[in-house]
């Protein structure tokens, strides 16, 4: 092996001489006349440029780092990615480690050592932030600090007003820190909000086991008998712990209590019944569909027949010149007679092409094994063998 490394090294370094030897020749590097002491002049003037770019880029690139480390940049440098809009004269960057913090357009750090932040909604222009273990609040247009980081629990603005936590207790405040809405509510670490939509904000009783709808003024709007109450929009879904119901702005009954899942999207209400169909509602409440359907797909089989692909070249005539067959073997597929249907979100039923429901949308997969034979899966894993009259095949 010894032997082997020396020769291989004496090989390398006897071509790199031979090609270095080619060169200065090719070159006239060894020439003393005016074309010799020509092309040396260039040589060297191109190898003096290229070594000064080198140089001037490295040095940029290492003062640049050093800047953005070390903060030596007189424009003080902000990265422009992980930088969040508050206002035209403010923006917040999300740094690494906690070291986030607000600037101006000028790049001055306005609040520094900064957790996160959350931004008002509508038009309030408070925004929530934390450093340390509190939290309070700036104001997004100027980055003053108008209430002080003294809550260890506090939400976003909203309708003027937001939820604190002090000793304990929920209260709502003003934008200057004024204590407006005290109902004595105890904490409860597993609320999502006490945020104000359209006038009104969803909080616990005093027991924290049911949600009702206070207004501004802390008076109860809805009381508080529901396991759960969601703003949609202007509209909000209710639950009794059963069933659903949907009221408007005004707290109006919209939707009766129904059994089924709620949802309201695109200027409708859907309900999805028990047995996984699905009803639209206008937002008035008007039925709109007793049986939805969010979409069809046809359903393919394996044939027995087997088929082998070729492949083919041509010359540049376009002329076949030869056609071999490939080592691939696939199996026919067909189009299955009926149609999958989709009713509730990954619920399936089978109809037919003519539109006509064959089976409720009682299926979590369905696959066609033949022309009019489906593999109709309740669980993902077992299901029953169904014929295009949705009878049970044995």
């Amino acid at each position: 092996m010894k032997r082997y490394i020396i020769l291989f090294w004496r090989g390398l370094t006897g071509i790199l001489s031979s090609i270095a030897e080619w060169f200065t020749v090719v070159l006239g590097m060894k020439d003393d006349s005016k074309y010799g002491k020509a092309i040396r002049r260039i040589v060297g003037t191109c190898f003096a440029t290229i070594m000064l770019l080198i140089t001037t880029a490295v040095v940029w690139d290492f003062g640049r780092t050093a800047c953005n480390r070390l903060s030596w940049s007189s424009s003080d440098y902000i990265p422009s990615y992980d930088n969040q809009y508050l206002s035209r004269n403010l923006s917040y960057h999300e740094g690494y480690d906690y070291d986030s913090y607000v600037f101006n357009r000028d790049g001055e750090k306005i609040i520094k050592k900064i957790h996160w932040i959350a931004k008002p909604l509508g038009e309030d222009s408070l925004v929530c932030y934390r450093t340390g273990k509190k939290r309070g609040y700036f104001n997004m247009y100027t980055g003053e600090v108008v209430i002080e980081p003294k809550y260890s629990h506090a939400w976003i603005f909203s309708d003027g007003l937001a939820a604190v936590e002090e000793d304990g207790w929920i209260k709502f405040i003003d934008a200057s820190g004024k204590v407006v809405i005290d109902n004595h509510l105890p904490y409860l670490s597993n609320n999502d909000g006490y945020v104000f939509h359209n006038g009104y904000c969803a909080v616990h009783n005093n027991h924290g086991d049911r949600l009702g709808l206070i207004d501004k003024t802390g008076e109860w709007a809805l009381k508080p008998e529901y396991f759960s109450v969601t703003p949609i929009d202007t509209l909000w879904i209710v639950s009794n712990g059963k069933e659903k119901s949907v009221l408007n702005a005004s707290l109006k009954t919209v939707l009766p209590f129904i059994s089924s899942n709620v949802w309201i999207n695109d200027g409708m209400i859907y309900a999805s019944m028990d047995d996984h169909s699905v009803r639209t509602y206008s937002l008035q409440g008007e039925l709109v569909e007793d049986f939805h359907i969010s979409g069809t797909a046809q359903l393919l089989y394996d044939t027995n027949e087997v088929y082998y692909s070729t492949s083919k070249s041509y010359n540049e005539e376009g002329n076949l010149v030869s056609e071999t067959s490939d080592s691939d073997i696939s199996t026919r597929q067909a189009v299955a007679r009926c149609l999958r249907y989709q009713a509730a979100c990954d619920w399936y039923g089978l109809m037919t092409p003519e539109g006509h429901i064959v089976t409720p949308p009682l299926y979590r997969e369905i696959e066609a094994v033949g022309h009019d034979l489906y593999l109709c899966k309740t669980d993902y894993q077992y299901g029953v063998i169904l014929n295009g009259k949705g009878q049970q095949v044995k």
